[in-house]
Formats: structure tokens, C-alpha cells, sequence
């Protein structure tokens, strides 16, 4: 009997390849029915021979009108991993501070600035700082069940991999806390996360190294305690070792990685930026597009999975930190006592 894994496509097409951009990580969004984006531009990407740390302290992050690829305004300068969260007709971008006198990607702390004409932009504000001597590295936020949820990766020392996440809750996007217990890759490496909220469902993508390459992954969770990744032959999305993402600068460099994900609605499809390169600083944005709705996009991976999966576990968390089950919390703690 054939079942319907068997019959499993991916139907996210990739679609065109933004050799032009200066910039890497980025978040598509839609404000008044124009699409923009919010973007990581290194300075070093003006330099394309020097190092990714070449002068960066002049990194900055900004936001570019798609339709007419003008900078509407630059956010912040001397700060990086920027990612951005549309609520309520405002853009809040949340972002890493370099500070004055730390070393390149030794970030501290995560501000939060935001704006209703992504021209003038409020004063920024720390909403985390590191612990356990971690640095901290990329965010992502959305709207969950009854509160907002934000995801930073850190590489906090308590867990071998370089990376893991942590999910923390806030009922304003300024004040946050930690949830106990909610961390993903705690066994594995991940990075460059994105995160949603969908049916009732939270997902993460993340990228995922593999002997030879890295690729961008998804996994799902009702209560961010428990993860139920999608099949190992179903990558979000993976690279293309015949693509030279630079022919002009790099002819001799070939893609090894697709990365940093993020995806939007738009013009009744969802719309997805990612980065293809080699890890090391040459590499292009690029887009990819889906026939349907973010929901449909999230829920495709996980189509006809075979097991108990995520509908079977119990829902123990919907939002905020107080409704965290003591007993989970609890356990956590065990938990961390035992690997430290």
C-alpha cells in the first residue's frame, strides 16, 4: 500500500537570484499592500575581498521599498541580526547591539526599536541580556496563543552544539521572559531561525549542517517544550551545488548552504528570502515562492506523517509563562543540573 509520505513533493519553487544585494539576513513584510524588506547589510559586502568583520561597526540595518529597491531609511547602525515583526499597522525590529569596545558578533544585548512610517524610529531599548557569559546572535518573533513570542539563538556553553534557541514570552514586545525548558538544539546545531504561529501550531525553521553543506529545516511544537521535526527527505529548503551564487567575483565558489529563511503572504502566495552561499561571506539573496498561504506552506512538510506527531501531545503551554506546568519546569531544572 503506497502512503501519502510516499507521494511527498516540496512545492516551494525557487525563483529568482539578487546577485546585486549588499545584504544577507533579511524579513519580507507587507505595510499598506507594499512589500518591503528589513535587511542585514555588513559592511564588508562592499568590500567583497575582505573579511565578513571588515569594518563592523558599520554595519547597518534597514528597510528597502521592493517595488522601487529604494532604501526607505536605515534602523540602526553598529547593530546586526536585525529581524523585523509587523503588528497592529507598526514595525518592530529587534536587533543585536555591537556595543563600542566588543569584538565582531560578541553581542550582549538585544534592543528593540520600532515605527508607523519605517522613517522615524523610537529610541532603542534592551529587551535581553546574555547569561552565562553567551553571546547572542539572531531573533525572530510572532504572535502566539495569547502572547508574543520571541526566539533568540545564543551559544550558551551549557549545550555542545555552537547554537541553540531560546523562546521567551511578553505581553507588551518590551518586557520578556525567559519560558523554562523552551530551548531547541540542545543535540544538534541549528541557526538562522525564523518562527511562526499557524492553526494553533508554532514553527521554527532553522538551518541544519549536513557532511558537506547546510540546509534550512522545519519543526513544529504546540507548547515550545516539545518538537516534532518534519522527515529527514523533507529539507524547507536546500542548496544547489551547481549554483555559483557570485559568477563575476567568485567563479570558482559554489553553493553550500541555504540559509537564513524567512517568508510572508503576498499577492495570494507566500513569498520566501533566503540566502544561498558557502558560509564564509560569498553568497547572493534569493527568493522562492509558494502557491497558498503561509499555513499551507508550514503544514505541507508534515503532510501525511506516520507516528503519534504533534496532534497527539499534550498542549501544556498557550502562551505565557504562568501557565508553564510546575512539574515541566521542574523536570527542566533536573534537566539542566544534569548536563552542566
Amino acid at each position: 500500500m503506497t502512503t501519502a509520505r510516499e507521494h511527498w513533493q516540496c512545492r516551494l519553487r525557487k525563483k529568482a537570484v539578487l546577485r546585486a544585494s549588499t545584504s544577507v539576513e533579511t524579513t519580507p513584510f507587507v505595510l499598506r499592500n507594499r512589500l518591503y524588506r528589513l535587511e542585514n547589510a555588513p559592511k564588508s559586502k562592499e568590500f567583497p575581498f575582505e573579511s565578513p568583520q571588515y569594518r563592523f561597526h558599520e554595519d547597518e540595518i534597514r528597510v528597502r521599498d521592493v517595488e522601487e529597491d529604494r532604501v526607505v531609511s536605515v534602523v540602526l547602525r553598529n547593530h546586526y541580526f536585525g529581524s523585523a515583526f509587523l503588528w497592529d499597522g507598526r514595525l518592530y525590529v529587534f536587533a543585536g547591539d555591537y556595543g563600542e569596545d566588543q569584538p565582531w558578533w560578541h553581542i550582549r544585548r538585544i534592543v528593540i526599536t520600532s515605527s508607523a512610517d519605517l522613517v522615524h524610529w523610537t529610541e532603542p531599548v534592551t529587551v535581553i541580556e546574555s547569561e552565562n557569559g553567551e553571546r547572542l546572535f539572531n531573533t525572530a518573533v510572532c504572535r502566539g496563543a495569547e502572547s508574543f513570542i520571541l526566539l533568540y539563538e545564543t551559544d550558551d556553553a551549557r549545550w555542545p552544539p555552537p547554537f541553540t534557541f531560546k523562546y521567551c514570552a511578553s505581553d507588551d514586545l518590551l518586557n520578556w521572559s525567559r519560558i523554562p525548558g523552551a530551548i531547541y538544539g540542545r543535540d544538534k546545531y541549528v541557526g538562522g531561525p525564523a518562527l511562526y504561529y499557524e492553526g494553533r501550531t508554532y514553527y521554527t525553521l532553522y538551518l541544519q549542517a549536513l557532511d558537506g553543506g547546510y540546509e534550512t529545516r522545519i519543526t513544529r511544537s504546540h507548547d515550545l517544550l516539545c518538537w516534532e521535526d518534519a522527515p529527514e527527505d523533507r529539507p524547507f529548503l536546500t542548496f544547489d551545488p551547481e549554483h555559483v551564487p557570485q559568477p563575476d567575483l567568485f567563479p570558482g565558489v559554489r553553493e553550500i548552504s541555504a540559509s537564513d529563511a524567512k517568508l510572508c503572504a503576498w499577492q495570494g502566495k507566500t513569498l520566501v528570502y533566503f540566502y544561498g552561499g558557502n558560509q564564509q561571506g560569498q553568497g547572493a539573496l534569493q527568493t522562492a515562492e509558494f502557491d497558498g498561504n503561509p499555513r499551507e506552506l508550514l503544514e505541507h512538510y508534515f503532510a501525511g506523517v506516520n507516528g503519534p506527531g504533534i496532534d497527539e501531545l499534550p498542549v501544556t503551554y498557550i502562551g505565557s509563562p504562568r501557565l508553564l506546568h510546575l512539574e515541566q519546569a521542574a523536570n527542566f531544572q533536573k534537566e539542566v543540573i544534569k548536563d552542566s
